[in-house]
């Protein structure tokens, strides 16, 4: 398995010039691929060349060829022409550098060192995915962090990770066959959370759970690049299950979420404050009127009696 760590180390032996092609670098323990600069301050991924190809696609962040003719220069001055898989990310900011290598490692291990015909162009496409501007964030960074934080709780297992964000019920954080599992993560001094309805609601042949976390925000606390990356090593040797963790992030906080990447907040704290809470516990609106679709509200969650086992999804929590 490559490592971003691995990724970094390269890049950084890679001087950036003015050159019109790729200074590069081969990858030591993935032949076929090379990480380096293009001329500013883009960093850019080759892979093997797809032998069937999908479209070019250009963002404003990244841009993606499966199959180009390219020149590049290795450090020793040697000139190379072939043919590669091209990832260019255009970063502008050198503070991302470490999100962005971390995106290339996953590529690297999902292509693969032997990639059959597609596959270069269906790990493209997920890479588009992350940075996609047509996508709207659809959660909050404290929300999202809190998600995290009990993932590893949750021992970052494949069933815990494969429930995270399931087609199976997208009203909840968590959803698996007979379990449900929200979590609802404050900074304020209360434990008020927002629920829509549908939340709160009974689902048929499931126990919903809800994880209630209080916390604070902190730039000594554990950020969401660092829960991330604690993650995506548990899963080490499992490319596609490390892949998903970026694209559920993506998905998250939008086309931009590498910015949110180092707000941080007390883990601590959080785990401390942790109370698993039944759905059916939790006081919710009664009837609603004919044509309302919709019914969000806050509820002060200080007073419930968290005095059920844990069950489902939620026995999973360390």
């Amino acid at each position: 398995m490559i490592t971003a760590d691995g990724i970094r180390q390269s890049i950084g032996k890679v001087i950036p010039t003015h050159w019109a092609g790729f200074d590069v670098i081969d990858i030591p323990a993935a032949p076929g691929f090379k990480v380096g600069r293009a001329e500013g301050a883009a960093i850019v991924l080759l892979t093997p060349a797809d032998t069937a190809p999908e479209p070019p696609t250009q963002l404003q962040r990244i841009s993606l060829q499966p199959s180009a003719r390219l020149q590049v220069r290795h450090p020793n001055g040697i000139i190379e022409e072939g043919w590669w898989g091209l990832v260019q990310l255009n970063l502008g900011e050198v503070e991302y550098l470490d999100t962005f290598v971390s995106v290339i490692a996953n590529v690297v291990n999902v292509v693969g060192q032997d990639p059959e015909p597609g596959r270069v162009s269906i790990a493209m496409r997920r890479l588009v995915r992350l940075f996609d501007a047509a996508a709207p964030p659809r959660g909050s960074v404290l929300g999202l962090w809190g998600e995290l934080l009990l993932l590893r709780q949750m021992g970052s297992t494949t069933l815990a990770l494969d429930s995270w964000h399931s087609n199976i019920d997208d009203r909840f954080d968590f959803a698996a066959p007979g379990s449900r599992l929200e979590v609802k993560t404050t900074t304020l001094s209360e434990r008020r959370h927002k629920f829509s309805l549908e939340q709160l609601l009974p689902v048929q042949g499931a126990v919903t759970s809800v994880v209630s976390i209080m916390t604070t925000e902190t730039l000594a606390g554990s950020s969401l690049q660092w829960m991330i990356a604690a993650i995506q090593e548990s899963l080490s040797g499992d490319p596609e299950r490390q892949m998903r963790v970026h694209e559920v992030v993506s998905s998250t906080l939008g086309p931009e979420w590498y910015r949110h990447v180092k707000r941080a907040f007390d883990a601590q704290q959080a785990i401390d404050s942790m109370r698993i809470l039944r759905a059916s516990d939790i006081p919710r609106v009664g009837a609603v009127p004919h044509g309302v679709t919709e019914v969000r509200f806050s509820v002060e969650c200080g007073h419930i009696d968290p005095g059920h086992p844990p069950i489902g999804l939620s026995s999973l929590i360390d």
